[in-house]
């Protein structure tokens, strides 16, 4: 019990959310910033477990409406590489919805100058919450990504995600 209780705390401490630093000038337009390619190298925490590297390939190209269709290839330290689909479609000024494969319903993206914040569902009622923050060279964005369980954060991502040049 004496070590469950500080473990607790610092568990429930981390549920705030993180303002990642950004451009000071300029809007992300996720769709341009994603249609071509871009690479993510992060580290993925969870809770009682150590923390590994990843690595995520994307290819995004034009979609329906003014959207875009994302592939992604990620690679895990210690697990298969996996793909994943993103969908994503405006919805209004400043906003789009969508899918992703490991969404349960759909994924809700706001978007506020540099910044965009994502929010879904995933199975077995966990809840995702990430930060999107583009930096001033136009060409990288921080990406922060926490998942929560029962208003529990369990596990988190931090990742630089760079625009492939051409």
């Amino acid at each position: 019990m004496r070590l469950l209780l500080p473990l607790l705390v610092l568990t429930l401490s981390g549920c705030t959310g993180v303002d990642l630093p950004a451009a000071s000038a300029g809007n992300l337009d996720p769709i341009a910033f994603f249609t071509g390619r871009s690479h993510g190298d992060g580290r993925f925490h969870q809770v009682l477990s150590r923390a590994h590297a990843v690595q995520v390939d994307s290819v995004g190209r034009p979609g329906r409406k003014g959207g875009l269709l994302l592939i992604q290839r990620i690679s895990e330290e210690g697990k298969a590489p996996r793909t994943r689909e993103w969908v994503m479609r405006p919805a209004g000024p400043g906003h789009f919805t969508g899918s992703l494969t490991e969404a349960v319903g759909p994924v809700e993206l706001t978007v506020s100058g540099p910044r965009a914040d994502v929010r879904y569902s995933m199975k077995n009622g966990l809840k995702v919450t990430q930060q999107l923050a583009l930096q001033p060279d136009g060409q990288t964005i921080l990406n922060h990504l926490e998942v929560h369980k029962l208003g529990v954060r369990v596990a988190w991502l931090d990742e630089t995600i760079r625009k492939a040049r051409r």
